[in-house]
């Protein structure tokens, strides 16, 4: 059963259960008018059987007649004689008329207690002409004499028929109002889940371009719905990068495969005759070796991050890390300006320092590949709170905004041939990225075209163990 069927049936079974109650209700009330009338008639004849015990009225009425005939607003009082004669002492006014059947009244009475009390157990008969129903109570006060109290229960049909009506008119209200609730939790929740499992299902069948229509009025479903199509456009972006990731990694090992089989393949041809040739063959069949052996060495990182590699955490002095960088720096670029100074001693962190050491090494490399030789480079660690920042700031010429934002992206290079050139893959800052992420820290870029450039790595003090 699908969750419109759930829906119509509790809508169905909340209807059945109001009409049972209502009917419950109206059934009540009537039990409760016609106890109230019962507990009248039978006051009205213990006060009429005690009126006779006293004075005897009823035994010395004549037979026949109407005598002593007065209103009493909705009750009958009556008494038939030994002759059957009906006397009327009071009756309904404005009716309706009541016209007992002697007989049956007879067969209805009941005796009076021996205490002088009468407990009565009144019926519903069919008296009042053109009124409906009457109830009854009828006693036998002796000398072949019968006293008949009644009243009609046209005010309890009146007021049922009232309540019913009103009852119906609420049902149907709350019919309304339930049909209104069907149709908008189907417009607003119903229809939108439907339409979110159909394009699940066909994504599912390989339609990955496949998005729900989502409106602006920002319910659950619509979020739901926009949720949807972000986790769909994520998982998109995903296996396109995860493609071109491929695509770059294989593009990077084809140019030194390539290198080394042409050389192989110069050799067994012949081509290298000489041992000169042949020495200079195995020296660019080693340097293509090392570029394979690097960039291996990079791809495996990134994947041994992905997948959670656990850190090796130690407490690591930033002071010396980064004095230890700059002197690296400075034997690569022994004409490069390096200022090491804005670290202060004791600055530590818990982090793994091998791959801290690579990241923040990504980052200066970076700038060393991109900067003129001239161009000054600032490293500074600080503490901020329970974070620490660690910046490589170069004079270089910036970096265009729209590079930027995939500055740290895979095998990103915004000029390609001068990265190629110099050795660059693309790797780097996407390893630091990795690096920093892995330690619970971030990592951002500050630049301005002839600005110079700042990559800043921001990591926990304490260290963030996956």
């Amino acid at each position: 059963m699908n969750l419109r069927s759930r829906l119509l049936a509790v809508s169905v079974a909340i209807m059945a259960l109001i009409v049972v109650l209502l009917i419950g209700i109206v059934m009540r009330q009537r039990v409760i008018l016609t106890d109230q009338i019962d507990d009248q008639l039978e006051l009205v004849a213990d006060a009429m059987v005690r009126l006779v015990e006293n004075q005897n009225d009823l035994r010395t009425q004549p037979s026949t007649g109407q005598a002593n005939r007065a209103s009493t607003g909705d009750m009958y009082i009556a008494a038939v004689g030994p002759s059957g004669a009906l006397v009327v002492f009071a009756e309904p006014v404005p009716g309706p008329e009541i016209t007992p059947d002697v007989d049956q009244a007879r067969a209805l009475a009941q005796p009076v207690e021996t205490d002088g009390s009468v407990v009565l157990e009144p019926s519903t008969v069919q008296w009042a002409v053109g009124g409906g129903d009457v109830r009854v109570a009828v006693v036998d006060i002796g000398l072949d004499r019968t006293l008949i109290v009644a009243r009609s229960t046209t005010g309890i049909d009146e007021a049922q028929s009232q309540i019913l009506v009103a009852s119906g008119l609420g049902v149907l209200a709350i019919m309304a109002v339930l049909v209104l609730a069907m149709w908008w939790v189907d417009r607003l929740g119903l229809q939108p889940i439907s339409r979110l499992t159909a394009a699940a299902e066909e994504v599912a069948s390989g339609r990955s371009e496949r998005r729900v229509v989502v409106s602006t009025s920002g319910n659950e479903t619509d979020r739901l719905g926009a949720a949807f199509n972000a986790m769909l456009d994520a998982r998109q972006e995903s296996e396109s990068r995860q493609r071109q990731f491929v695509a770059d990694a294989s593009h990077e090992l084809r140019t030194p495969l390539t290198a080394l089989r042409g050389y192989a393949d110069l050799y067994f041809t012949g081509g290298l005759s000489t041992p000169e040739a042949i020495g200079d063959a195995m020296r660019r069949i080693q340097v293509e070796g090392a570029r394979m052996a690097a960039l291996t060495e990079n791809l495996l990182t990134l994947a041994s991050l992905d997948e959670g590699r656990p850190l090796d955490l130690v407490e690591v002095d930033l002071s010396r890390l980064i004095i230890d960088i700059a002197a690296d720096v400075a034997a690569i670029q022994p004409d490069r300006r390096v200022d090491s100074d804005g670290v202060g001693d004791g600055l530590v962190v818990r982090a793994d320092r091998d791959l801290l050491t690579q990241a923040v090494t990504a980052a200066t490399s970076n700038a060393l590949r991109h900067t003129p030789a001239d161009a000054g480079l600032e490293l500074v660690a600080s503490r901020e709170g329970n974070m620490v920042e660690i910046s490589v700031a170069d004079q270089g010429p910036g970096i265009p905004q729209p590079q930027q934002g995939h500055l740290f992206d895979r095998f990103y290079r915004g000029d390609v041939g001068r990265d190629t050139a110099k050795g660059g893959r693309g790797l780097g800052l996407s390893i630091a990225k990795t690096i920093v992420e892995a330690h619970g820290g971030t990592i951002s870029v500050r630049s301005n075209p002839g600005e110079g450039t700042t990559i800043v790595l921001t990591l926990p003090v304490g260290g963030h163990e996956a």
